[in-house]
C-alpha cells in the first residue's frame, strides 16, 4: 500500500482542522462584537460578509473531511449532527438562489438577515460540539471528579463575567467585581445581587443571567454528559465511573437515562411554570407582551433552579398580593429543591404501577407493590416537617411585626412563602431587613439546612441534617445504630453528613470573622445572615450586599461557590480523595466527656 497519498490526505486534513479552528474562533469574536457591542452599519456589513465566507468554509470543511476519510460511512455516523447542519445550509443556499431569481416572492433583505443569523447559529453549534468533544480528553486523564466539577463551575463563572461586562449587557456599565459577583450568584443559583437586576441590566444582560442560572442550576456537567450521549450514542466505562460520582448514581448502566430524565423533568416543569405565571401575572405591570413572556420564563427558570433572581426591582414584593403567582413560584422552587432523583422516582414508580394495573386487567397478572427508596421517604418527610414547622414559627414570630399590616389570609401565604424560600430559593415577599432577630436566627437555620441532595439548591442538605439529628438521638438513647422506616443507615452516610455539617460551620465562621474586619459599618447579625445566605445559595439579605467592600464581595463570592459545589466536594477538590488504608493501627480510647 502506498503511504504517500495517505500521508498527503492526513496533512490536508490537519490544514483543514487548523483553518476551521481559526474560522470558529473568528465567528465567536464576530458574535460577541455584533451582539455585545454598539457598532455602526458598515461594521455590521463586514461581519455579515465574513459570516457568509465562514459558513461556506464550514460546508467545504465537512464535505472535504467526508471525502478524504477512508471510512466515510463511519465518519458520517460519528459526525451526524455536523452533516445535518451542512445539509440544512446547502438546502438554505439553494432556496436563497431560487428566491433571488424571484425577487418579488420574498423580501431579499429579510431573507439575508435570516440566512446570516442561521449561519452564526450553525457555526456556534459546531464550535460548541467540538468543545464538548475536547472535554472527553479531560475525562481520559486521571482528574478527580470533584476537581472536574469545581473547574467546570469556575469556567462558567469566568465566561459569565466576561459576557456581563459587554456594553450591551448593561445600561450604564458595570465594574469587574460586580460582574464577577453577579455571574457567581447566577451560576451558583444564589440570588444575592449588588445591582438591581431589573434596572441595571438590559434584556440581553438578563438573558445572559437566565442562561447562567439554567446551566448553573442543572450543572455544566449535566449538559456536557448529555451532548456526549447525543454525539457518540453512549458513554465509555471511564466516563460512566466519572459521572457516577458526580451524579451520585451507583448503577453505571443508568447514567445515560438519568441525564435524559433530569433534562426532561427540568424543561417540562419550567415550561408549565412559565405558562402558569404568564396567566397569573397582570398585564398592567409590563410594557408589552414580549416583556411579560420573558418575565414569565425568567421567573420560572429562576424559581425551579432556586436562584432567587427577579427582574422586579424589589424582588417579589411588587406582586406580593398575587397569591396564584406567589404559590406558583413557591411550588417551582419546592420541586427544584427536592432533587432530581426524588422527582424522577416519585413520578416514574406510580406511573409504572398504573401500567401494571392496565396489564393486570388485560392479562390477569397481579401488579407488584410500589416500594419507594429510603432516600425518597427521608427527603419527603424532612421537607414536609420543615415546611409545616417553618410556616408555623414564622407566622407566630412575625404575626405582629412584618406581617402586621396583612390580612389573615395574607399572613398565612407570606408565612408559608418565607418559610420555604430560605431553603435556598431566595425570593422574598416582605422586607427581610424588618424581621425580628429571633426570626432571622430561625431563617439562618433553614438556610444552613438548605435543599435536598441532587437538587438545584445548596446548604448541607435536608438528608444530612436528618442523619445528624437521628445519630444524636440514637446516641442519647444508647443505641449504636441509626434506624428509620425499618432500615438501618449506613455509617459512611452518617460520617459524610457530620463532615458536611462541621465543614460548613467552619467555612461560615471563618468568612464571618473576616467580614467583621472588612465591613466596619455592618452589624454582626447582618454579616452572619449574609454569610449563611451565601453558603446556602439562598440569596436573602438584610440589605448589606450592595454596600460590601471589594474584599467583602470576594468573601461572599467564595462562600457562594463553596455552597454550590458543596463543602465536601470543595475539600476533595483541594486535597484529593484519600485512599483507603489496607491496615489498622492499635485503637485506644480518648476521654470526651
Amino acid at each position: 500500500m502506498d503511504l504517500k497519498p495517505q500521508a498527503k490526505l492526513e496533512k490536508f486534513a490537519n490544514i483543514l482542522d487548523k483553518l476551521m479552528f481559526i474560522v470558529a474562533g473568528s465567528v465567536i469574536a464576530t458574535l460577541i462584537i455584533e451582539y455585545g457591542f454598539y457598532i455602526n452599519d458598515s461594521v455590521k456589513r463586514v461581519i455579515q460578509q465574513f459570516n457568509l465566507i465562514a459558513i461556506f468554509y464550514f460546508v467545504f470543511f465537512n464535505l472535504s473531511k467526508l471525502v478524504i476519510n477512508p471510512k466515510p460511512l463511519n465518519y458520517l455516523r460519528k459526525k451526524w449532527i455536523e452533516f445535518i447542519l451542512t445539509f440544512l445550509i446547502i438546502l438554505q443556499s439553494i432556496g436563497f438562489l431560487f428566491y433571488f431569481r424571484e425577487p418579488y416572492t420574498i423580501d431579499i433583505k429579510m431573507l439575508t438577515r435570516i440566512y446570516i443569523a442561521s449561519a452564526q447559529i450553525y457555526l456556534t453549534l459546531d464550535i460548541a460540539l467540538k468543545t464538548i468533544r475536547y472535554s472527553q480528553r479531560l475525562i481520559q486523564k486521571s482528574i478527580h471528579p470533584a476537581r472536574l466539577l469545581v473547574i467546570s463551575f469556575m469556567i462558567l463563572i469566568l465566561a459569565g463575567t466576561l459576557l456581563l461586562l459587554l456594553p450591551k449587557a448593561t445600561h450604564t456599565g458595570i465594574s469587574i467585581i460586580d460582574a464577577l459577583f453577579t455571574a457567581t450568584s447566577a451560576v451558583c443559583v444564589t440570588g444575592l445581587t449588588v445591582v438591581d437586576t431589573g434596572k441595571h441590566f438590559t434584556k440581553f444582560g438578563q438573558l445572559i443571567i437566565m442562561l447562567l442560572i439554567q446551566i448553573g442550576g442543572l450543572g455544566i456537567m449535566t449538559f456536557t454528559t448529555f451532548f456526549m450521549l447525543l454525539l457518540n450514542g453512549g458513554l465509555g466505562i471511564k466516563e460512566r465511573f466519572m459521572f457516577s460520582e458526580i451524579f451520585s448514581e451507583r448503577n453505571l448502566s443508568k447514567i445515560s437515562s438519568t441525564i435524559i430524565r433530569i433534562l426532561l423533568l427540568t424543561f417540562s416543569i419550567e415550561a408549565i411554570g412559565a405558562f402558569a405565571l404568564y396567566n397569573f401575572l397582570p398585564d398592567s405591570i409590563f410594557k408589552n407582551e414580549t416583556d411579560k413572556i420573558f418575565c414569565s420564563i425568567f421567573h420560572s427558570i429562576s424559581a425551579f433552579c432556586n436562584a432567587g433572581f427577579s427582574t422586579f426591582s424589589n424582588n417579589l414584593m411588587q406582586i406580593k398580593d398575587n397569591a396564584p403567582a406567589i404559590l406558583t413560584i413557591a411550588t417551582l422552587f419546592i420541586l427544584g429543591g427536592l432533587g432530581f432523583l426524588v422527582l424522577s422516582e416519585s413520578i416514574e414508580k406510580p406511573f409504572l404501577k398504573m401500567l401494571r394495573k392496565i396489564k393486570f386487567l388485560k392479562n390477569k397478572i397481579p401488579p407488584q407493590k410500589v416500594i419507594f427508596s429510603l432516600h425518597l421517604k427521608l427527603t419527603i418527610s424532612i421537607t414536609v416537617i420543615l415546611i409545616v414547622f417553618g410556616t408555623l414559627f414564622f407566622f407566630i414570630l412575625e404575626f405582629n411585626n412584618s406581617l402586621k399590616a396583612e390580612p389573615l389570609f395574607g399572613k398565612v401565604i407570606h408565612a408559608f412563602f418565607q418559610a420555604v424560600t430560605p431553603r435556598t430559593a431566595g425570593f422574598n415577599t416582605i422586607d427581610i431587613s424588618k424581621i425580628s432577630i429571633t426570626t432571622a436566627l430561625f431563617i439562618m437555620l433553614l438556610m444552613w439546612i438548605g435543599a435536598s441532595p441532587g437538587s438545584t439548591g445548596g446548604g448541607i442538605k435536608t438528608t444530612s441534617f436528618a442523619l445528624i439529628i437521628l445519630k444524636i438521638w440514637s446516641m442519647v438513647k444508647g443505641s449504636e445504630r441509626v434506624e428509620i422506616f425499618n432500615k438501618q443507615i449506613n455509617e459512611e452516610s452518617i460520617s459524610r453528613a457530620f463532615a458536611s455539617g462541621l465543614l460548613s460551620i467552619l467555612f461560615i465562621l471563618t468568612a464571618t470573622f473576616i467580614l467583621t474586619l472588612t465591613e466596619k459599618t455592618a452589624n454582626l447579625i447582618d454579616i452572619y445572615f449574609e454569610t449563611v445566605s451565601a453558603f446556602g445559595t439562598v440569596g436573602l439579605s438584610r440589605g448589606i450586599t450592595p454596600n460590601l467592600t471589594i474584599l467583602g464581595k470576594l468573601i461572599i463570592i467564595t462562600m457562594m461557590f463553596i455552597g454550590r459545589v458543596g463543602a465536601l466536594v470543595f475539600s476533595f477538590a483541594l486535597f484529593g480523595k484519600i485512599e483507603k488504608k489496607r491496615y489498622e493501627l492499635q485503637k485506644e480510647n480518648v476521654l470526651v466527656t
